[in-house]
This record gives C-alpha cells, sequence and structure tokens, in this order.
C-alpha cells in the first residue's frame, strides 16, 4: 500500500515492520493455554495499530483523524503492555522483545505527538473563525 504523504508512508512502514517482527516472535511462544491467549492478544493490538493507521489517512475531516489516531494510540500502549508481559512473564528472552517494545513506544510518542497537533490545530482554526 502506498499513502499520499511521505511521512505517514515512512510509518506505515514502521508499523508494518513491527507487525512482522510480532508474528515472528508469537510464533515461537510455548504452545502453553496462557502464551496462545497472550499472542492472539498482541496480534490483535499490533495488526490494530495498521488498520486504524491506514484508515485514519483516509478521514474526511480533522474530527475523523483525531479520533482514529486516538484510537491507534491507544492500540499502540496496549501493544507496549502485551510486550512487557511477555517479557515478564519469562514467555520470551527479553534482550529480543526490547525492542519491539522500544518501536512500540516509539510509535505511541509519535501517535500522542499527532493528535495534540491536529487538536491544536482544529481548536485554532476554530478560534479564528469565531473572531
Amino acid at each position: 500500500m502506498i499513502l499520499a504523504n511521505q511521512g505517514a508512508q515512512a510509518i506505515f512502514e514502521r508499523i508494518k515492520k513491527l507487525i512482522k517482527l510480532t508474528i515472528a516472535i508469537t510464533d515461537k511462544l510455548p504452545k502453553t493455554t496462557a502464551a496462545f491467549k497472550i499472542a492472539g492478544q498482541v496480534i490483535d493490538s499490533v495488526t490494530s495499530i495498521g488498520a486504524n493507521f491506514v484508515e485514519a489517512q483516509s478521514a474526511r475531516s480533522k474530527k475523523e483523524f483525531i479520533s482514529v489516531i486516538n484510537i491507534t494510540l491507544r492500540e499502540a500502549k496496549e501493544t507496549v503492555y502485551w510486550f512487557e508481559i511477555i517479557s515478564d512473564t519469562g514467555l520470551f528472552p527479553e534482550v529480543q522483545v526490547k525492542p519491539l517494545t522500544k518501536e512500540a513506544e516509539e510509535l505511541v510518542k509519535i501517535f500522542a505527538s499527532t493528535v495534540l497537533t491536529a487538536s491544536r490545530s482544529l481548536r485554532d482554526n476554530s478560534n479564528r473563525k469565531n473572531c
């Protein structure tokens, strides 16, 4: 998929890489009930980051964009949580999960900044119209 904005394309590529690495790790988790459930949760959250990010790119308004990026942000935070659970429970070596956790945390920062910037822009535009 090619996105119109180069910055968005770069973020999308990072998300896809994170998804691929997450799948690789979850495929190597122990074959236990707990690991199976956790793997499903982290796969759901990480793939939702990508799906919602793509959806946000075709938002019809700035309000809709902010709303969908907020969902993306929540899913990225959830992904960080599941990576921490995988590390803390010893389901997978922390040294191998840490780079994924770090990348998910970086995406959280990007999406949080995006929400703040877009919200500020929306508020500023609204204030100008009311003057």
